[in-house]
């Protein structure tokens, strides 16, 4: 029982729910319904795109694994209680379960870009382990390179829906496309926007994370952003980059979505918590300090991607 519960820790079970949630809720909320409203339905079988989530699924759990793995000494030092290799789960159980993992991730990956003839998209289930190797043992320990790795991953979830949706688009419809070049430029727009606020969030995190963790990751020797800038330095960039990612907010809002109810939800669900979160970043002094911030930012991506359902409703009024 405690490799089960080492492993489910490992593969840090609340993220990958966030990660499922994330994938349907952009096929369900957004993607169909665009396509409803302008008389089209979604030309990738439900099953195929369970086997695409469920190999994003475990792709992202190998390298969660991986990740704890190469983190174990940092680990010890910043979340002493919540280090897993070496008490609840050895470490060739942590690489075989990273092997599997990947291994199945990738060959699901593989077979589904294959069946549907879009071969280059199996590139992305190849490179990606690879990548989330290169990250837990070197990217992670330089600045930015490691943020910006995990941050574009993160972006690349709900794009993943319209990588393998919007060819099968195009080549049922590849008449109405030539009358219409930018027939399905509606489904680009909306999923890049949820790519765009995931990225910029998680990289927002990400510059948290590396505050949080500067008494782990000096004792092992890493040049992260936040050792090399400073705490106060540090916070000044989160500061700006969570006012930017607000006025782009903003920008949407005021450019395409002129609706009430778009405008509440802005208001109460994404602005108001980056406020607090700004006046909480003023007051970060220490390591220490970003933890509660950390958890604020996790909530304001959670709310970023519920919108998606409100984006739904009222595509659903216009359809009535």
């Amino acid at each position: 029982m405690s490799i089960i519960k080492g492993i489910s820790r490992l593969i840090r079970l609340p993220n990958l729910i966030m990660v499922v949630l994330t994938m349907y809720i952009m096929r369900w909320s957004i993607v169909r319904p665009i396509l409803d409203l302008m008389g089209f339905e979604p030309e990738m079988p439900e099953w195929s795109f369970a086997l695409l989530v469920l190999s994003t699924l475990l792709i992202t759990a190998a390298g969660n694994v991986i990740n704890d793995f190469h983190d174990v000494r940092a680990d010890r030092v910043n979340n002493p209680g919540r280090v897993v290799i070496d008490s609840l789960v050895s470490r060739r159980q942590a690489i075989f379960a990273h092997f599997m993992l990947n291994s199945i991730g990738v060959v699901i990956g593989v077979f589904v870009s294959f069946f549907h003839k879009i071969e280059w998209l199996s590139l992305i289930f190849l490179a990606v382990p690879v990548l989330l190797w290169s990250y837990s043992l070197t990217l992670k320990h330089l600045p930015l390179l490691g943020n910006l790795t995990i941050s574009i991953l993160t972006g690349t979830v709900p794009l993943l829906v319209l990588l393998f949706e919007y060819p099968l688009l195009t080549r049922a419809h590849a008449d109405a496309l030539i009358l219409e070049p930018q027939l399905f430029s509606p489904v680009l727009y909306w999923i890049i926007a949820f790519s765009i606020f995931a990225f910029l969030t998680n990289l927002i995190r990400e510059l948290i994370k590396d505050g949080q963790d500067i008494p782990g990751d000096s004792e092992v020797g890493s040049k992260t952003i936040a050792i090399k800038m400073g705490i106060g330095a540090l916070k000044w960039l989160i500061i700006i980059l969570s006012f930017l990612t607000v006025i782009l907010l903003g920008l949407i809002f005021l450019l395409f979505l002129p609706d009430w109810i778009s405008l509440v939800y802005f208001i109460v669900f994404l602005a108001l918590p980056f406020i607090v979160l700004l006046f909480k970043l003023v007051k970060v002094n220490s390591s220490a300090d970003f933890k509660p911030v950390s958890s604020l930012v996790k909530l304001i991506m959670f709310f970023g991607i519920l919108y998606a359902p409100i984006a739904y409703f009222i595509m659903q009024s216009f359809i009535a």
